[in-house]
């Protein structure tokens, strides 16, 4: 596949030919939206401009005003995924592509490959730990069943997680020199120490703490469909809480109750940074002189 190439329309269409590009496709990616991060608040999204544009063809009929533009877009803010997520996943992409090329010499396919899968175990890694621990400390047991539409997100994380640890597999299998079936020596290991045992404890001790939040969260209480209220807790607290306002019919997917809360979103994105940071570390492969 490196060498193969994919034309299409005067363009090469062949990634793996570009993996130096990809990574700074990645990094770009990641400062815009770390700028739009920075520029719009803590907590907005691209959701908010996503649903602005699809209104934007009844603004030029007249059938929503401009006021209605920018109501429409402060009613997305904190919802869905956040601008934090792309930059934080994007340097770590252009982080770890940059250590392979240049210090082990990982080009091409095996470039964008390796970097890849690392990146969706950790993206799959973070977001089972939120599903399953909102579904328990939060009483929400629907996000972490396998019922559509919820079956979509689990399903694609279950793909992240499998492409992941087999891509980390052959990274480990890639590292031995062989020579027939006499294995020589390794080429690359994991960075496997004490300071990436200590990240691992720390990444631990910080999810824990989140399901334990000692400070101030906000109670709301949510008025179900079958009579109950539903209340938020201490526990992994949010500031977006996803409620299945039925809970007795099939249909598997929960409504947005929208909470600002700096600090909470904070402890979230600081343990995400962590863990990230970890796999990250660990993933940074050292080479192993002759």
């Amino acid at each position: 596949m490196d060498k193969r190439i994919v034309v299409f329309k005067g363009n090469n269409l062949n990634i793996f030919q570009k993996y130096v590009r990809l990574r700074k496709v990645a990094f770009s990616t990641a400062i815009f939206c770390l700028g739009c991060w920075l520029i719009f608040g803590f907590d907005s999204t691209p959701l908010q401009f996503m649903h602005v544009l699809f209104e934007l063809p009844s603004f030029f009929v007249g059938q929503i005003t401009l006021e209605g533009l920018v109501q429409i877009y402060h009613e997305f803010y904190g919802k869905e995924m956040h601008y934090s997520a792309f930059v934080i996943y994007g340097l770590m992409y252009w982080a770890l592509s940059r250590h392979f090329h240049e210090n082990l010499k990982i080009e091409g396919s095996k470039n964008v490959v390796f970097t890849c899968g690392i990146v969706f175990f950790s993206v799959a890694l973070f977001e089972y730990y939120w599903i399953y621990s909102f579904a328990i400390f939060q009483n929400q047991s629907w996000v972490g069943t396998w019922k559509m539409p919820q079956l979509r997100i689990l399903a694609q994380n279950l793909m992240f997680a499998v492409a992941g640890i087999g891509v980390i597999s052959y990274i480990y299998l890639d590292s031995f020199i062989t020579k027939g079936k006499k294995i020589l020596r390794k080429q690359w290991k994991f960075n496997l120490n004490l300071l990436s045992l200590s990240l691992i404890v720390l990444s631990i001790a910080s999810m824990i703490f989140w399901q334990n939040y000692p400070w101030y969260v906000e109670k709301i209480s949510v008025p179900l469909d079958n009579g109950e209220i539903w209340s938020n807790t201490n526990c992994f607290p949010q500031t977006l809480y996803t409620i299945d306002l039925n809970p007795d019919d099939n249909f598997n997917a929960g409504t947005w109750f929208f909470v600002e809360n700096d600090v909470i979103h904070a402890t979230n994105t600081l343990i995400k940074i962590l863990v990230t940071y970890t796999i990250f570390y660990i993933a940074k492969l050292r080479k192993v002189e002759p």
